[in-house]
């Protein structure tokens, strides 16, 4: 990813990888409360969650995905890293993609309504989560 520059090497920055989860657990409060009044900004609140603690993931092995890679190289790469500490995440970072596509294109049966969030809450919530825990467990990329 990193040769096909869908993904760059930056400094690695704890700080700004736990802000990035600490903004993903805000996202899930939004999206929580969003749901009943507002349900498309409330799942995009999820999907930025997820995506947010994903790159925080990146970010702490000091990677960040490219204009080249977008929101799809943080899936792949985290998918990629499917190590000890990275198996839950990359488990649910299939989920967050369904996430992504229930919120891109939209049809009858993927429509976004209160239900959805709600049913997709625990997703984003799990993801979220299981990068916490691994997110302590993370050293920089060596490329």
């Amino acid at each position: 990813m990193l040769q096909r520059r869908e993904l760059t090497q930056v400094i690695a920055d704890t700080p700004l990888a736990e802000r990035l989860l600490a903004t993903a657990r805000q996202h899930l409060l939004s999206a929580e409360a969003l749901a009943s009044t507002d349900a498309h900004l409330a799942y995009a609140a999820l999907h930025d969650a997820v995506r947010k603690s994903l790159a925080a993931l990146l970010q702490i092995q000091g990677l960040r995905a490219t204009a080249t890679g977008g929101h799809l190289a943080i899936q792949h790469a985290t998918r990629a890293q499917s190590g000890a500490s990275m198996g839950p995440i990359s488990a649910r970072s299939t989920a967050s993609a369904q996430l992504a596509t229930r919120s891109n294109t939209p049809t009858t049966t993927t429509w976004i309504d209160e239900d959805g969030v709600r049913d997709d809450l625990p997703i984003a919530i799990a993801v979220v989560d299981a990068a916490d825990k691994a997110l302590p467990h993370l050293t920089v990329f060596v490329w």
